[in-house]
C-alpha cells in the first residue's frame, strides 16, 4: 500500500513515529510537513534528516485551519500515480484541506482520501468554510477522530465514509517510569505537583495556583511558556506563593520525560471557553505512560482520555482540585493503583496501537472506494 499524507504538525520528529510504524507493517508512506510550525507555544523546524520520505513544505499563514502550503511539494506528492490513498490530517473544513483537494483534482489523482478532526465543538462555519467541510465530508472514503464527540460531529455534518476514534500516540520508550524501585508515596514530604503545557488563561494554571497556595510546603512546577506567565507569576506572589511556583519553560521530548518523572503528580486544569475545550490531553497520557498520577478537569475529551485511571474534577474549580490532590497525598494505597492503572491505561496509546488502527481505517477506506466505483 502507498500513502500520501499531509500533516502540519508532523514537523515534530517524535509524533512522525506513526509512519516509521506504518512503514514497519509494509506501508509505503510520502509525507509532506511543514518546514517550520508553532507547537507548544514555542517554534519547532523540520528535521527529517534520514527520513527522505518526509517532503517540508513551507506555508502562509499560522492559524492551524487557515493557513496554506507551499503548493509545489504537495503537487509532486499527488502526480504520484501508484498512490493508494491520500491521507490529510487536517480539519475537514480548513483551506489546507480544500488546497489539497484541488490540486489533487487538477493532477488527476482518483485515489481515495480520508481526514482527520479534532473538533468536539459543534461550531457553524462562516462561507466558504462551510462549503469545504461539507464537500470534503461528502466525498471522503473515511475519516479518524481522536475524542468520541468529534466523530459524533462528523456523522451530524455529513460524513458518510468510514469512521475512526484513533488516540494521539505517546512514545512509550521515551516517556515510561524510572528504572529504579517506584518512587516513595509523598505524604511525608513536599509535594511536587506537575503542569506541562501553554501558559494560557484556558489552560487553567491559575486554578492550579489557587489549589495550592493555601498547602504549606506543596510545590507547582510548570513546564511551559505562553501569554499568561506575567499573569500567573503575579497570581502566585498575590497568593504568597511565588517561591513554590517555578516556572521551566519550554522543554525537549527528552528534558520533558525526565520532568515527568520528578513529580508526583500532574494536574491538566483546563476550562472550557464557548469556542474551545480539550481535544484530546497527551500530557495527561504522557504523564501516566511515566507512572505519575493524573488529576484532569472535565473539560472536554480529558475524561475520555483518562479514564478510570485518573481522577476527574470539575473545570475551574480550585476547592476541587485541592481536595483531590489532598485526599490523594493522603492515601497511599490510592496513590499507587492509579499509577499501575496509568502505566497499564498508557500502553494502549503506543504508536503500534496508533499505527495498526490506521492501517486498518486505511484498509478500509480503500475497500469501501472500489465497493462504490464497482457500483457507479
Amino acid at each position: 500500500m502507498r500513502v500520501a499524507r499531509v500533516s502540519h504538525s508532523a514537523v515534530v520528529a517524535a509524533w512522525r513515529e506513526r509512519e516509521r510504524e506504518l512503514a514497519a507493517r509494509g506501508v509505503d508512506v510520502e509525507l509532506v510537513s511543514a518546514t517550520r510550525w508553532v507547537e507548544g507555544g514555542a517554534p519547532v523546524d523540520l528535521d527529517a534528516s534520514g527520513e527522505p520520505n518526509v517532503h517540508g513544505a513551507g506555508t502562509l499563514g499560522h492559524h492551524p485551519n487557515l493557513f496554506a502550503f507551499d503548493p509545489r511539494p504537495l503537487w509532486r506528492l499527488l502526480r504520484d500515480s501508484r498512490v493508494d490513498l491520500v491521507d490529510i490530517h487536517e480539519e475537514p473544513f480548513s483551506v489546507a484541506v480544500a488546497e489539497v483537494l484541488v490540486l489533487k483534482a487538477l493532477a488527476r489523482n482518483r485515489a481515495p482520501f480520508v481526514v482527520y478532526s479534532a473538533q468536539n465543538l459543534d461550531k457553524h462555519y462562516p462561507v466558504p468554510f462551510r462549503w469545504i467541510e461539507r464537500w470534503t465530508l461528502r466525498h471522503a472514503a473515511g475519516a479518524y477522530v481522536c475524542n468520541d464527540e468529534a466523530g459524533r460531529r462528523l456523522r451530524r455534518r455529513g460524513l458518510a465514509g468510514e469512521l475512526a476514534v484513533i488516540a494521539l500516540g505517546v512514545d512509550l520508550a521515551r516517556f515510561h517510569p524510572a528504572v529504579d524501585a517506584a518512587p516513595p508515596h509523598p505524604a511525608d514530604r513536599a509535594v511536587r505537583v506537575g503542569y506541562v503545557g501553554r501558559l494560557d488563561w484556558h489552560k487553567g494554571v491559575h486554578t492550579a495556583i489557587a489549589a495550592l497556595a493555601p498547602l504549606d510546603g506543596w510545590v507547582l512546577e510548570v513546564v511551559g511558556d505562553g501569554a499568561e506567565r506575567a499573569n500567573l507569576l503575579d497570581l502566585a506572589a498575590r497568593l504568597d506563593m511565588a517561591s513554590r511556583l517555578v516556572v521551566h519553560g519550554h522543554a525537549d521530548q527528552d528534558a520533558l520525560a525526565a520532568h515527568y518523572r520528578s513529580f508526583d503528580v500532574l494536574v491538566v486544569p483546563s476550562i472550557p471557553t464557548p469556542s474551545w475545550t480539550e481535544q484530546f490531553g497527551r500530557v495527561a497520557v504522557e504523564a501516566m505512560a511515566s507512572g505519575v498520577p493524573t488529576v484532569v478537569s472535565d473539560a472536554g475529551a480529558l475524561p475520555e482520555v483518562v479514564g478510570d485511571a485518573g481522577i476527574v474534577v470539575p473545570a475551574g474549580d480550585a476547592q476541587a482540585l485541592r481536595d483531590a490532590l489532598v485526599a490523594l497525598a493522603a492515601d497511599p494505597r490510592r496513590w499507587a493503583a492509579l499509577r499501575a492503572a496509568g502505566i497499564e491505561r498508557a500502553a494502549s496509546y503506543s504508536w503500534r496501537s496508533v499505527a495498526a488502527e490506521h492501517l486498518a481505517l486505511y484498509e478500509r477506506a480503500i475497500r469501501s472506494a472500489q465497493a462504490d466505483r464497482r457500483r457507479r
